[in-house]
């Protein structure tokens, strides 16, 4: 069961953690900030792991350098830090640690050779001897808070005396946790999409200092599709809702878009559409505007209704439509931003989920072993109108509310009960980062591997339920030679099996031991019973999911 403990940081540590332990079993890193580096710079920096052990100051003799890159003049040298314990993330870069780079850097500019240095540390000495570097970045990674004020002002004055003494421009970065965050989620957020898009009109709006600008305007409907059309896979991928079909809403658009007397109004009857990208810029004399990583964040009815005009040649040329265009690389904006705009309608709250990047790496996993799990609603769907995915077995089709609430039943122990109660107890923002930090393809997939051998199960028994005798459910978990009488009392014992799928699911995953499935969903379903008959005074479908129950149920499957 994951460590339930909360906030975003604590969370996303163990989730790199646990990477990182990977890596520093399979090469032998001495410690996990070692490990980081590896991690940073292949995630971050693109760099092939076969190329990360000649920049990589692994072992003994490092003289304060984790990592260094040359390129064109100049020189990056790296600190990382990533802390062994979870408390100390909360801690500041001190100034020892901080001077230990700058010593570094010192020690390889030197023209005497160090006392101590490993093979990589002297590769790079030997290069700042042949090479022109101008100009020098320290550039300290460290999962903790930011440098400390000692740390900065012992930096500012070792940087300036050695600007005054040798001309070397040196700067300094800094990665703290917030910006590794950040750049973990926005390595989920992929989209590199850019489009150009005409409009007819667009003025700089409400800004925010330099961090977020907007624009508002208005563009023709026809330019829109023209500037998205090849795209319509992935224009929406922040969106937290895909096309939901031919409903009377959107048939309302197209009917209204494509109307000899209605289309001229069509601005004024709909809200139109937002942009959000990474970079905005506005050509004024061709009146084009050109996003950087584009995405539609409000508006996917529209566009796609418009789109099927589009396609049928009935898109009135004078169909216009309201455009607003945000411009942000923060992520956790735009994610606020995807979910304010989109709760004027009901949302189901785990939409709000599509986003997060734990999911957008989950959808991955899962689809390179063979499963699509809908991330957004109506994906599949969606995406196969388009042609843009093929086509999957209807059991490897997974929709993410339920993914969520079969791998929480089946590992989190604490939420289980939640899980069966209402799917959405489980989306609370407060506590789902904890709920998926465990998260992966293939936990997934036992789980719901299980899940569905048990829904079988589920149905076996009401199928006899239903029938006048049939022993089939009884005689797989060993009761036999009913007369009439018998089977009906029996068959009634177990009438929590209706309701009991989650239950089954966590009691099953709880069993100590091993064994066959066979084996081990008869004890999960005597577990079951036996808590059950303890408890008659509740009412079976009350039972299963009632907390305390789930809470005996896992217990006594522990103690079996």
């Amino acid at each position: 069961m994951p460590n339930i403990s909360g906030g975003r940081f604590q969370v996303y540590y163990e989730r790199i953690k646990q990477e990182l332990k990977k890596i520093k079993e399979e090469n032998n890193y001495l410690n996990l900030s070692k490990a980081f580096a590896h991690w940073y710079l292949n995630n971050f920096l693109d760099i092939q792991e076969i190329d990360l052990g000649e920049i990589i100051f692994d072992g003994d003799g490092d003289n304060g350098i984790d990592a260094a890159i040359i390129q064109n003049g100049y020189m990056d040298l790296y600190q990382f830090k990533f802390p062994e314990k979870s408390e100390n993330i909360t801690k500041k870069i001190d100034e020892t640690t901080a001077l230990k780079l700058l010593n570094g850097y010192k020690k390889l500019n030197s023209n005497s050779k160090p006392r101590k240095a490993n093979e990589v540390f002297l590769a790079f000495k030997e290069r700042v001897k042949t090479e022109n570097i101008f100009r020098y970045t320290f550039t300290f990674v460290c999962y903790t808070e930011e440098l400390s004020d000692h740390a900065k002002d012992a930096l500012d004055v070792e940087i300036e005396r050695i600007k005054r003494e040798t001309g070397n421009a040196i700067s300094v970065e800094v990665d703290d946790k917030r910006k590794i965050c950040d750049k973990f989620d926005r390595k989920q957020h992929r989209n590199s999409l850019n489009i150009e898009l005409k409009y007819g009109q667009l003025t700089q709006s409400y800004n925010k200092g330099t961090d977020v600008k907007s624009w508002t305007g208005f563009a023709k409907a026809q330019d829109i599709i023209n500037s998205c059309k090849e795209y319509m896979d992935v224009i929406f991928d922040e969106n937290i809702r895909n096309y939901e079909g031919d409903n009377s809403v959107n048939q309302g658009i197209i009917k209204t878009a494509t109307s000899s007397d209605e289309s001229v109004n069509f601005y004024f009857y709909h809200n139109g559409i937002v942009f959000i990208s990474d970079k905005c810029e506005v050509s004024t004399g061709n009146q084009i505007v050109s996003l950087g990583s584009a995405s539609i964040v409000n508006g996917c009815q529209t566009v796609v209704s418009l789109k099927k005009a589009f396609d049928q040649n009935t898109l009135k040329d004078e169909v216009f439509l309201p455009i607003r265009i945000i411009e942000t690389s923060d992520i956790d904006l735009r994610g606020h931003i995807t979910e304010y705009l989109n709760s004027q309608t009901k949302i189901r709250d785990s939409y709000f989920l599509s986003n997060h990047a734990f999911i957008r790496a989950l959808q991955d996993g899962l689809a390179e072993k063979g499963y699509f799990m809908e991330r957004l609603a109506n994906e599949y769907n969606y995406k196969r109108s388009l042609d843009k995915i093929k086509e999957y077995p209807k059991n490897k089709v997974l929709p993410l509310e339920k993914v969520i609430q079969v791998y929480v039943a089946y590992y989190v122990n604490k939420y289980a009960a939640a899980a069966k109660r209402g799917k959405n107890d489980l989306f609370d923002k407060d506590i789902i980062d904890d709920l998926i930090q465990g998260i992966s393809a293939d936990k997934v997939i036992e789980s719901y591997s299980i899940y569905e051998k048990i829904t079988k199960v589920i149905t076996k028994y009401r199928k006899c339920k239903r029938a006048e005798k049939n022993e089939e459910f009884l005689d797989s978990i060993g009761v036999e030679n009913l007369t009439d009488e018998e089977y009906s009392i029996k068959m009634d014992e177990y009438v929590f099996m209706n309701t009991a799928d989650l239950l089954l699911l966590n009691a099953y995953n709880n069993l100590a031991g091993d064994g066959n499935f066979e084996t081990k969903i008869r004890k999960a379903i005597l577990v079951c019973k036996n808590v059950l008959d303890e408890n008659k005074k509740m009412a079976p479908s009350s039972a299963t999911k009632n907390s305390s129950i789930f809470e005996a149920v896992q217990n006594k499957a522990k103690e079996s």
